[in-house]
């Protein structure tokens, strides 16, 4: 039996499987932790335009009556923020919004909106919980690092990513007989839950994994793929570059959807964790077949 009728039959007693079964094994236990917090910080920030909706009121109802102005508005804006020193107070620009108050205590600034129809407090500008995931949106895009910098060390980690990936799916291979057992999961399997549930999250995400390690290296490293794109166009006097699929791509990867689907989003987000799950899992098989042995 030559090499490929053993890959084809048996492909765990071949080298090639063991070396690639090594190599997938000591990424994950390398890069695990940094795969898990991605994933989740990932799926958290999908939501991101939603949570400015939510919890940013700066909608007021510009017919609900003869808007406060001038010496009003201001007298009015000191009454509500009697406990502040109002330093700044502007009016909306177009019909429909709140007025923008800026106020200050203790020396800290702070920022309101503030409905000058009915006279109240809507709320601050920038509330907490838009905070929250900013902040998961800075350390998902670039590790609280400088911008450039994050972003690179990103897209090192979307490179071993993808190689884990590329890995992962010759491993999957069981041969012939047995190829089936990583597309499903079956009470009758001769595989515990966890190694089927790895291998079934793996299969039938592998695409959409690789579109998220190579946006990520796209993200640090844009000049292949600048490059590739100039050479598809064959007009570069058209102000038009031939890039509409990275564009796709990108969208994929944050989840920006738009139209008549609004439970994509919420999708996205189930999605976007297949990876911890895979980190999950794989740590349990790898917890139970070796590092047991020694506890």
């Amino acid at each position: 039996m030559n090499n490929w009728q053993r890959w084809v039959q048996a492909p765990n007693t071949t080298f090639f499987r063991r070396a690639l079964f090594q190599v997938h094994l000591w990424l994950g236990i390398a890069i695990g932790l940094y795969i898990l917090v991605i994933s989740v910080s990932g799926s958290a920030i999908v939501l991101r335009p939603q949570f400015s909706q939510w919890f940013i009121h700066s909608a007021v109802d510009s017919e609900s009556g003869n808007p406060l102005t001038g010496a009003m508005l201001e007298a009015r804006v000191n009454e509500v923020y009697s406990d502040f020193v109002v330093t700044n107070v502007v009016p909306p620009t177009r019909p429909g919004r709140a007025v923008y108050v800026v106020l200050e205590r203790n020396g800290k600034e702070s920022t309101r909106y503030f409905d000058h129809y009915t006279g109240l407090d809507l709320g601050s500008t920038f509330p907490w919980q838009v905070q929250s995931v900013e902040w998961l949106t800075r350390f998902h895009d670039d590790l609280l690092m400088d911008r450039s910098v994050g972003q690179k060390v990103n897209a090192i980690g979307g490179m071993l990513f993808l190689l884990m990936v590329f890995s992962g799916i010759f491993i999957w291979w069981q041969g012939r007989r047995r190829w089936a057992d990583g597309l499903q999961i079956k009470r009758t399997s001769m595989h515990g839950f966890n190694w089927q549930l790895h291998s079934f999250l793996g299969f039938w995400s592998l695409l959409l994994m690789f579109i998220w390690g190579l946006t990520a290296i796209y993200f640090g490293f844009p000049q292949p793929f600048d490059f590739i794109i100039d050479a598809l166009d064959s007009d570069l006097e058209d102000f038009e570059r031939p890039d509409a699929w990275l564009r796709f791509l990108i969208n994929l990867h944050f989840g920006r959807f738009r139209g008549s689907w609004p439970w994509l989003p919420y999708l996205w987000i189930l999605l976007g964790l297949i990876p911890a799950a895979m980190f999950i899992t794989g740590f349990i098989l790898w917890y139970k077949r070796v590092l047991k042995r020694y506890l």
